[in-house]
């Protein structure tokens, strides 16, 4: 299986491991990568958090549908 990466990150990646690339444009790179990074990790997180909140919003409103169904029918 091959990873797919945008090709931006495939040339970032491939600087920072060329021997032949000077140290300066080597940091450069590795500054960019890690700044990718923490965006990338940022919206994991971002979007993790919202998704389990809307998983339990809709169990809330799942549970008090039902209520209302019992509720309705008992009457």
């Amino acid at each position: 299986m091959k990873i797919k990466l945008g090709s931006y990150i495939t040339k970032l990646m491939t600087t920072v491991i060329d021997k032949e690339q000077e140290e300066f444009v080597k940091e450069l790179a590795l500054d960019e990568l890690k700044r990718i990074n923490a965006n990338v990790e940022e919206f994991l997180i971002k979007n993790e958090t919202t998704s389990k909140e809307d998983e339990s919003k809709e169990e809330v409103e799942k549970q008090l549908l039902q209520e209302d169904k019992e509720n309705v029918k008992d009457k």
